[in-house]
């Protein structure tokens, strides 16, 4: 049992972290964007890439990034319309955006594979840049990003598409008019937040938080990400096309869950047939922020994955 013990208490020593482990932020360009990254780590070791998911930002990995920082480069971006990247203007964000946005951060950052740990959405669109670009990924560890394929949507006739997309014009409508809602103090944001995710530790939330909003003068703070990511593009790929690229992942792929997530199980759900190397795991009382739920169990399954 002691290598076991060591081996956790290590663990948690690295995810608490010190005021040292603060990583550097740069930025990169996504098309006419500028974008946001934060990186940890030795600058000429072998890569591993964080992605974070839907209105989250980079800073949500800094548990992970420091149990990975002392063997690799751990580079951590923020998605277009998230924490310190630019709002796309005159457009909004649809999946294959995001896919663009980690094709143009490795293009730029470097030309070997690297290793990729993703979240939720961020996890949806690790899996479809590893499908179009096979040689560009080693090893890839999704929490919770199949959900492309957990729900059977219909086929839509003319009429559908006609609702689907008036309803998608007047929800960036409103959201465009209706902007944030701006919280008094960031004691407030965090009760937010924590309204939302309860099982989170109060010290994660207002980390979480204080990366996660934006200060004016008066106090009041709002969150970073663009409202405009709650319009849900209508046009999606379809199933088949969405299988297809899953089916030419070339690295081994470790599908993530958590047991009391409300999000689809990979494995109960027959997904896991669609990767050529796979492993599914299943967290134990943890939800859908796997990651933040259980640090310690989740960095072992990554060292693991990771061949550590």
């Amino acid at each position: 049992m002691l290598p076991e013990i060591c081996h956790w208490a290590r663990l948690k020593r690295e995810i608490m972290g010190n005021d040292a482990d603060e990583p550097i932020s740069k930025t990169y360009s996504s098309g006419r964007l500028t974008l946001h990254l934060a990186e940890w780590g030795r600058e000429n070791s072998e890569t591993v890439v964080l992605v974070h998911g839907y209105r989250d930002h980079c800073r949500s990995w800094d548990a992970m990034a420091r149990v990975l920082q002392n063997e690799y480069r751990v580079i951590a971006p923020d998605l277009r319309g998230h924490g310190n990247s630019q709002w796309v203007v005159g457009g909004t964000y649809a999946l294959d955006d995001f896919v663009y946005d980690l094709h143009c951060l490795l293009r730029e950052q470097t030309a070997n594979p690297v290793s990729i740990v993703a979240h939720s959405m961020g996890a949806a669109v690790s899996l479809n840049f590893a499908g179009l670009y096979p040689d560009r990924v080693k090893t890839l560890v999704a929490i919770e990003g199949t959900w492309q394929l957990e729900r059977t949507e219909p086929v839509y006739g003319p009429d559908e598409t006609q609702r689907r997309l008036t309803q998608w014009i007047d929800q960036i409508d409103s959201l465009t008019v209706a902007g944030h809602r701006t919280y008094a103090s960031i004691k407030e944001a965090e009760a937010r937040l924590k309204a939302e995710h309860p099982r989170l530790d109060p010290a994660l939330i207002h980390h979480l938080t204080a990366h996660g909003v934006k200060r004016s003068q008066d106090g009041s703070v709002n969150w970073k990400y663009d409202p405009l990511l709650k319009a849900r593009a209508p046009s999606r790929f379809e199933r088949a096309a969405t299988i297809e690229l899953w089916s030419r992942i070339a690295c081994p792929v470790t599908l993530v869950h958590g047991s009391e997530s409300k999000m689809g199980d990979a494995r109960a759900l027959g997904l896991d047939r669609h990767f050529r190397q796979v492993d599914t795991i299943d967290i134990a009382d943890a939800g859908h922020w796997v990651h933040h739920d259980k640090p310690e169990e989740f960095a072992a399954l990554v060292l693991k994955a990771l061949g550590r």
